[in-house]
């Protein structure tokens, strides 16, 4: 199948952006089931139409450009819809702290092959770039670059700033399918689900609290240490949370400060116990935090390809059991969560 994409720029003319003190802009990409084509994609086309400037910032950071450059991916941009797809739930993905929103592209591309439409909600000016539809090239400021990890005040102030963009989108989405009839036509929209990673995974913890259209949640090693979570605030949909590697104290006690390690446990410990009986906390062996994202394709991790296999299997028999009510599908899959390199974990984050 081939992944077609959309960019749009949503101004939200409520607020104003604390760091350019104009309208907030919130950039999205939708990405969707596409007629076939015969010409190859390359992975940098993601970065259209400035994808110089975005390659020298990665290969700044260490990324090789012949590799980056000659990455393939089945995501083509601005090609037609796939009439033929049908019913298909929308999906938001809510980026980490300052990764791009469409470098997800491993998960979003398995994701519209299993039948959703995926929606990846930017964060402009936390992002370590942002390039817009006029080609404005925007990169993470210095301000938000420079908060200290135990800076709590300032991340909860940025956090809210995450929230108020996704509730943005969600509450304005018809715009976005309106724009294109045959989007229109194959996306459900009485079924919509959120995945969110490390802030973005806060972030859309938090909208569970606020939208009742989400239905199904999934936090992929989320920031716990900005989530408040109790059984009175009463977060009742399905929740998957998946970890890295790492996630107990014993694991955790040489890798995170002692300052941050309590107030991440806590939040952690908080989230499982307000949880309700459709949440499963796993966590995957070999993996590290960014290891959910595409990054570590950008650097050619050993092993990469086969851990995002994994991933993708669980997020999509998660998503298609309680939105597409594919009954038992997530479940049966945990049957083999050993052989797959998943293990569960309780909530101290221990192996059960």
């Amino acid at each position: 199948m081939t992944v077609g994409r959309k960019v749009f720029v949503f101004k939200d003319e409520s607020r104003i952006d604390p760091i350019s003190k104009e309208t907030r802009e919130v950039l999205i990409s939708i990405y969707y089931p596409s007629n076939p084509v015969e010409h190859e994609s390359k992975y940098i086309s993601l970065f259209e139409p400035n994808i110089s400037l975005a390659v020298d910032m990665l290969c700044s950071m260490g990324v090789d450009k012949d590799y980056i450059c000659k990455l393939d991916t089945k995501i083509h941009n601005d090609e037609s819809v796939d009439i033929t797809a049908k019913n298909c739930p929308i999906i938001f993905i809510a980026p980490a702290f300052g990764v791009v929103r469409d470098m997800y592209s491993f998960c979003v591309e398995h994701l519209v092959e299993s039948g959703f439409a995926v929606i990846t909600v930017g964060a402009t000016h936390e992002s370590i770039f942002s390039i817009f539809p006029d080609g404005r090239f925007v990169q993470q400021s210095n301000e938000i670059s420079e908060i200290d990890s135990l800076d709590i005040h300032s991340w909860k102030q940025l956090l809210k700033l995450r929230i108020e963009d996704i509730r943005w989108v969600v509450r304005n989405v018809d715009e976005v399918l309106d724009s294109d009839k045959d989007l229109r036509a194959i996306v459900d929209v009485n079924e919509m689900g959120i995945i969110g990673h490390s802030l973005g995974g806060a972030a859309a913890y938090e909208l569970l609290k606020r939208d009742k259209r989400i239905k199904a949640s999934i936090l992929l090693d989320p920031s716990f240490h900005l989530i408040t979570a109790s059984k009175a605030e009463g977060v009742s949909v399905p929740l998957l949370v998946a970890r890295q590697e790492k996630c107990s104290f014993e694991e955790l006690e040489n890798e995170i400060s002692p300052e941050l390690l309590p107030l991440l446990l806590s939040g952690y410990e908080s989230l499982f116990n307000s949880c309700n009986l459709n949440s499963s906390f796993i966590k995957l062996n070999g993996a590290h935090h960014m290891t959910f994202s595409d990054i570590p394709i950008h650097y050619n991790e050993d092993g990469i390809e086969h851990k995002h296999s994994t991933i993708n299997k669980y997020i999509a028999a998660f998503l298609e059991e309680h939105l597409k009510k594919k009954e038992n599908k997530f479940h049966e899959l945990l049957k083999n969560k050993i052989k797959n390199g998943i293990d569960q974990v309780n909530s101290k984050g221990q192996v059960i």
